[in-house]
């Protein structure tokens, strides 16, 4: 492995990326329609205030009381998973990130999100097949890119990261690239316009060359 390889998995050890989802939220009532638009911007803008300032068993108690106002809007759930998260309560936390990918199915910063608490929890395949879902829905979101990058460096290790790299070129070259973009490159620089040209890489590939990457990334083959 080349000295940059090692440099950039050096860097990949930082802490998971939690994604937030209140920029252009929208809060759905108990009957399925849209919540007011003031009720919803002031929700909002108490999760956002009380994640700000770390205030985690507010954040939850807030998350609750939204809940029970809105059983059916996702983001108050969204909202129960990052404080329960945060509180070192993964089993809640995750069943919060459940109930909230059953209401909005592309929530990918709840399955960004998710994905850290099942890694965090002991479970990476299962990690990665969360932050594989969320760049399936939205290739550009980056957070998971580097979660995945990070999962597969604990669960594999350098040798594992150079051994990604070798089978992806021996099948194409360019799905070696993208994950040497994504998984070195990015994160040697934490440059997100290195990752964007890995995007673009990975939107230059079919559906097949998808699952192949995914496939050795995933399953090792």
């Amino acid at each position: 492995m080349d000295r940059r390889i090692s440099a950039g998995l050096a860097c990949i050890l930082l802490a998971g990326v939690a994604g937030t989802a209140w920029a252009g939220a929208q809060s759905f009532g108990l009957d399925g329609q849209p919540a007011p638009q003031a009720d919803r911007a002031d929700w909002v803008a108490q999760a956002r205030g009380l994640e700000q300032r770390r205030d985690w068993p507010a954040l939850l108690a807030l998350g609750q009381a939204w809940a029970r106002a809105e059983a059916n809007n996702p983001l108050a759930w969204f909202v129960q998973g990052r404080a329960w998260s945060a509180l070192g309560r993964p089993a809640e936390a995750i069943a919060a990130y459940e109930r909230n990918l059953q209401l909005a199915p592309d929530d990918v910063q709840a399955r960004n999100n998710f994905g850290n608490v099942l890694r965090d929890s002991g479970r990476p395949r299962e990690a990665m097949r969360a932050y594989r879902a969320a760049v399936e829905i939205d290739p550009d979101y980056i957070p998971a890119w580097h979660n995945l990058g990070l999962t597969f460096y604990l669960t594999r290790g350098q040798a594992g990261v150079a051994r990604a790299i070798e089978q992806l070129r021996a099948i194409d070259p360019a799905l070696a690239g993208v994950w040497h973009r994504l998984a070195v490159d990015y994160s040697l620089t934490r440059d997100p316009r290195v990752a964007g040209d890995a995007v673009r890489l990975l939107r230059g590939l079919d559906e097949v060359a998808r699952a192949r990457l995914f496939g050795v990334l995933l399953e090792g083959r």
